[in-house]
């Protein structure tokens, strides 16, 4: 129920006549220009609240008044009529008189702000409640949108003026405080990962199992049934389909082994190191997941966000690349690495992703998944020169089959891999703790944004200072005031 002074409105009836209400303009590839002086503002540039000054777009200004582009002014109000989230707000904050304009898929709003304040309602679009009505009248199957049409169609809630810069100070310093307590969260989640990565650094050194290897008198009959072992299960393997042309590995620049381990090319170790396909097959709604490397999130595979494939590609898929339980998955394009060790026979494909197939005798599954997870493992395809590309990265299948893998016994590699999870146990209990203190943080921010359009947020002392204002009136006389403005306007 809103309040008895504040009013419902359309953004059409808060704007003035010289305030617009419309979407950006329909700029093609061809009207672009790399060496022009109007940026063209994308959908990457608004985020959620805030300008992400990200795009590096450019139309001449010519072309822009050819096309009757609206140009932007500092203090628009940019929609993002696309997710995600969908019905995103944010403030235009740069400055520059016909230099910037907008794509069509951003509504520009700009009012007057002896009437209405930009912060008061922005904040107000990204509100839960205007999410929700939002949401309700989005359109598309695979591109969800708002159009502006139905946008003109919400009503927000108006509060009157004086509330209006009590609200937004309200919520800015309560988001300010938010902030600050993000920022400690995230730092302590990167010293974890700091943390993590020393661990694993120095359990592939050798130095966890030091004091291990001296207890069980490591001697030369490790490192020769290490061998032995090498040599029988790559003698007996049979159909390898190891290309012709592999890279080089310079062994003498790695880093020295402990006693008793050995530099090894991973193909000589895994059962087969392959990859899936690297053709896009057919897309299809109902299928076999298509798990590519930006599935490949946290040590898990995640399904959330997959395209689908037929039987029919999946199996020739497989022909090339079966993936089973305890095999690895490794992301090859774009973030190398990700790995993840596969729970379970799942039945799904992989495309540009590389797949080292489990072989128990000699290697722990576990053993290669934190080594393939370690910064250390990276250190070395840099310095082998094994990752390639400039503005996309990548790591070829030759790359993966000859990825150097220190190579201890079974026995150490499982000593390792209890040294490693007794350390990293607390790690991953306090980034539990973390992960769930910042969900709590987005909640509260939703919750702060919900209370202030319901009129909830301001106590009974700081809406009193407001109507003491001078220039305090109901919402439904300043709506008002904006008619009349317009009738004089014309």
């Amino acid at each position: 129920m809103i309040r008895e002074d504040w009013v419902e409105a359309k953004i059409e009836e808060i704007i003035t006549t010289d305030g617009i209400f419309n979407d950006g303009d329909w700029v093609e590839s061809k009207d672009q220009n790399p060496n022009g002086d109007v940026r063209l503002i994308q959908l990457a540039d608004i985020g959620d609240g805030e300008f992400i000054n990200k795009s590096n777009r450019f139309l001449t200004t010519e072309k822009a008044k050819e096309l009757r582009c609206t140009f932007l002014k500092e203090r628009d109000i940019l929609i993002a009529r696309m997710p995600h989230p969908l019905g995103r707000a944010t403030l235009f904050p740069l400055k520059g008189k016909d230099k910037y304009v907008t794509v069509v898929d951003v509504a520009i709003i700009r009012i007057k702000e002896e009437y209405i304040i930009p912060e008061y309602l922005k904040y107000n679009i990204n509100s839960p409640t205007s999410r929700s009505k939002i949401e309700k009248l989005q359109s598309g199957t695979t591109r969800k949108r708002i159009s502006r049409k139905n946008l003109s169609t919400i009503k927000f809630p108006i509060a009157p003026l004086a509330e209006q810069r009590a609200i937004v100070a309200k919520i800015e310093e309560l988001f300010s405080e938010l902030d600050s307590g993000i920022e400690s969260l995230n730092k302590a989640k990167k010293q974890l990962e700091i943390y993590r990565q020393a661990v694993l650094k120095a359990a592939f050194e050798g130095k966890l199992t030091r004091e291990w290897r001296i207890e069980k008198k490591y001697t030369e009959k490790y490192l020769e049934e290490t061998k032995h072992k090498i040599h029988e299960f790559n003698s007996n393997k049979e159909g390898q389909d190891i290309p012709r042309r592999l890279p080089t590995i310079s062994f003498e620049n790695l880093p020295s082994n402990p006693f008793g381990w050995l530099w090894i090319e991973a193909h000589k170790v895994c059962q087969s190191v392959r990859d899936g396909t690297h053709d896009t097959p057919r897309y299809v709604k109902e299928g076999i997941p298509l798990i590519t490397s930006k599935n490949l999130k946290k040590g898990n595979i995640d399904f959330g966000n997959v395209n689908y494939i037929s039987l029919t590609d999946h199996k020739e898929i497989s022909n090339r690349s079966k993936v089973e339980k305890n095999d690895i998955l490794f992301g090859m394009i774009g973030t190398i690495g990700n790995p993840v060790i596969v729970k379970e026979n799942n039945f799904f494909s992989i495309k540009n992703v590389g797949l080292f197939k489990k072989n128990e005798d000699l290697i722990n599954p576990k053993y290669l998944y934190y080594y393939l997870s370690s910064w250390f493992v990276e250190k070395i395809m840099l310095d082998q020169e094994l990752i390639r590309g400039t503005t996309q990265k990548f790591i070829a299948l030759g790359g993966l089959r000859m990825l150097p893998i220190p190579l201890p016994s079974i026995d150490e590699q499982e000593e390792i891999i209890k040294e490693i999870e007794s350390r990293l146990s607390v790690c991953e209990n306090i980034e539990a703790n973390i992960e769930e203190a910042l969900e709590k943080a987005e909640a509260l921010r939703q919750s702060i944004l919900k209370k202030a359009f319901e009129g909830k947020l301001l106590s009974k002392e700081e809406l009193e200072a407001c109507r003491q204002e001078d220039d305090w009136e109901p919402a439904k006389d300043l709506l008002k005031r904006i008619k009349e403005a317009n009738k004089e306007a014309h």
